[in-house]
C-alpha cells in the first residue's frame, strides 16, 4: 500500500448545514452510496469502480480532506481486516491539508483518522471492485452461430455470464453486506429487417433473417458496467420477392418483332399476352420456379433473374413465385401475384377510305378501332374473305391474326383500286383458345363493309 500526498492545489468545498466539513471521496469511481448501516448523519460511503474490462486490473484511488483545508493535519489510513473485524493501520502517516491512496486493486475497506491539535476527525468508505462477463455459449471460434441451432424457421441465442458478487462490511457487526444488483439484458442486430430476440440469455428467434446479421448481447448494471458479446448469423433461408409482372406492350419490338404496335392498341389488355416477370429482388436464393396459374411452370437456378410468359386465354391467374436456399437446408419460401387478360368484343369496322389521306386507308387492326382484339376467345388464326356484290373476290388471308395487315382497297394484292361502293366479308374462326364461361362462336362470321375513296 502506497500513501501519497497530491502537491496540486486541490480546493474542495463541502457545505454541510451551513459549515465546513471534513470528507473522504472518490472522483474517479464510477458510482457511490452510502453504508447500509450508516446511523442517522452517518458519513460511510460505499465507491463502486467498474474494471475497463473483464478480469483486467485498476487502480482505485480515495482522497481525504482536512475540515479547515488548511496545512498541519496528520492523516493516519487504516485497512479493514474482515477475519478479525478490526481496521489494521498502514505503516507510516501524511502531514498536510489532504491525502490520497491511489494503489487500491482489490475491494476492501478504509479507515483514516485526520488529526489536528486537539481535533480529530474519523471516516470509513469501502471500495468495491466491480466486474462483470457475458459471452454467448453457442458459437464456434470464428463467432458464428454453430449449425446445430439453427434451421429454417428458427434460431437458438445462448448466453451465459460470470458475476463478481458485490459486498462489504458492517465494521460494528463484522457482517457482510451484500449489494443486491439488477443487471439489464439487451440484444441488437446490425440488420434493420431482422427482429430483434427477446432479451434473455436464452432466447429463441422465430423467422430467422434472410440476409446474414450480427447478434449482439449487452449486458448492464445500475453503476455503468456495460459488457458485449456479438455471434454471426449465416442466412440460410430465402425470400422470395417478385416485382409486380409488366404486361408487355404489342408494340415492344423486343419481343413482338412483327410490329403489332402498328395495328393494335397498348392499354388493352387482351389474350394472347405476354407478360414479363422478374425474380432479381429475391434474396439468398439459389433456385426457383414459377406456377403461371395457367397450367404451366418455370424452374431454373438463380442464373435467370428475368423471364417472360404467354398467356393463352383471358382471365385471371394466380402466379406463384417459390424460392429455395441453397443445399443442405433449402429453406423454402414463396410470394404470389395476380395477372389479369380482358374480355372485349370480335368486331372489324364496317366503314373505310382508302384514299391516301392517312385516315382509315386500310381496313385492317387499326389502333382506333381494336379489331380483332379478339380478348373473349383469344383468336389466333383466321380466315377472311371479301367480295364485292357481284361475288367476285377481291381480297383473302389466312394464317396468324395478328399478321394481317388488313385490305388496302386494291383487287386481288394488284395494282387495281376496287371502285367504291358496299363490300361483303366472310371470317372462319380456325383456331381459338375456348373458354367454359364464354364459348367460342364457331358460325361463319358475315357483315358488309363502306369502302369510299373521296
Amino acid at each position: 500500500m502506497i500513501l501519497k500526498r497530491i502537491r496540486s492545489l486541490w480546493i474542495i468545498l463541502h457545505v454541510i448545514t451551513g459549515y465546513l466539513n471534513a470528507q473522504v471521496y472518490s472522483p474517479a469511481a464510477n458510482d457511490s452510496f452510502a453504508a447500509s448501516y450508516n446511523p442517522p448523519g452517518g458519513t460511510d460511503m460505499v465507491f463502486v469502480f467498474n474494471l475497463p474490462a473483464y478480469n483486467t486490473g485498476i487502480n482505485a484511488s480515495i482522497t481525504a480532506v482536512s475540515v479547515d483545508r488548511l496545512s498541519g493535519w496528520s492523516f493516519q489510513w487504516s485497512v479493514y481486516n474482515p477475519s478479525a473485524g478490526i481496521y489494521q493501520a498502514v505503516p507510516g502517516s501524511i502531514t498536510g491539508w489532504f491525502s490520497e491512496i491511489d494503489t487500491i486493486t482489490v475491494s476492501s475497506g478504509y479507515q483514516v483518522v485526520m488529526t489536528k491539535g486537539a481535533s480529530t476527525n474519523v471516516y470509513r468508505v469501502w471500495v468495491v471492485i466491480n466486474d462483470l462477463d457475458v459471452f454467448i455459449t453457442n458459437k464456434d471460434e470464428h463467432d458464428k452461430l454453430l449449425f446445430s441451432y439453427y434451421n429454417c424457421s428458427s434460431l437458438d441465442l445462448r448466453a451465459d455470464t460470470t458475476r463478481v458478487p458485490l459486498f462489504y462490511y458492517n465494521p460494528g457487526t463484522r457482517e457482510r453486506i451484500i449489494v443486491n444488483v439488477t443487471y439489464t439484458i439487451r440484444w441488437s442486430v446490425d440488420n434493420p429487417e431482422a427482429s430483434v430476440p427477446p432479451n434473455k440469455l436464452i432466447t429463441r428467434v422465430t423467422n430467422p433473417p434472410y440476409e446474414d446479421t450480427w447478434y449482439t448481447i449487452k449486458l448492464s448494471d445500475p453503476y455503468g458496467m456495460e459488457r458485449y458479446d456479438s455471434v454471426f448469423f449465416e442466412s440460410i433461408r430465402s425470400k422470395a420477392v417478385l416485382a409486380a409482372p409488366e404486361y408487355i406492350d404489342l408494340s415492344d419490338a423486343t419481343v413482338y418483332p412483327e410490329n403489332y404496335g402498328n395495328y393494335y392498341n397498348d392499354d388493352t389488355y387482351s389474350a394472347p399476352g405476354k407478360f414479363r416477370f422478374d425474380v432479381s429482388g429475391s434474396k439468398n436464393m439459389a433456385s426457383y420456379s414459377i406456377d403461371f396459374g395457367d397450367g404451366e411452370e418455370f424452374a431454373s437456378d438463380a442464373d435467370s433473374l428475368n423471364l417472360v410468359h404467354e398467356y393463352e386465354k383471358p382471365g385471371i391467374y394466380k402466379v406463384v413465385l417459390t424460392t429455395k436456399s441453397d443445399k443442405p437446408d433449402e429453406c423454402i419460401d414463396s410470394i404470389s401475384a395476380e395477372v389479369k387478360l380482358n374480355y372485349a368484343k370480335f368486331m372489324l369496322p364496317n366503314v373505310f377510305t382508302p384514299n391516301e389521306d392517312g385516315d382509315n386507308d386500310l381496313l385492317s387492326l387499326e389502333k382506333s378501332n381494336d379489331a380483332f382484339r379478339s380478348e373473349d376467345v383469344s383468336v389466333l388464326t383466321i380466315e377472311i374473305a371479301i367480295y364485292d356484290r357481284a361475288g367476285l373476290k377481291v381480297h383473302d388471308y389466312s394464317g396468324n391474326i395478328r399478321d394481317w395487315k388488313g385490305w388496302d382497297g386494291m383487287i386481288r394484292n394488284s395494282n387495281r383500286k376496287a371502285p367504291e361502293g358496299i363490300y361483303f366479308y366472310v371470317i372462319s374462326v380456325l383456331h381459338a383458345y375456348e373458354d367454359n364461361i364464354n364459348p367460342i362462336n364457331r358460325d361463319i362470321m358475315k357483315g358488309f363493309i363502306h369502302l369510299y375513296r373521296d
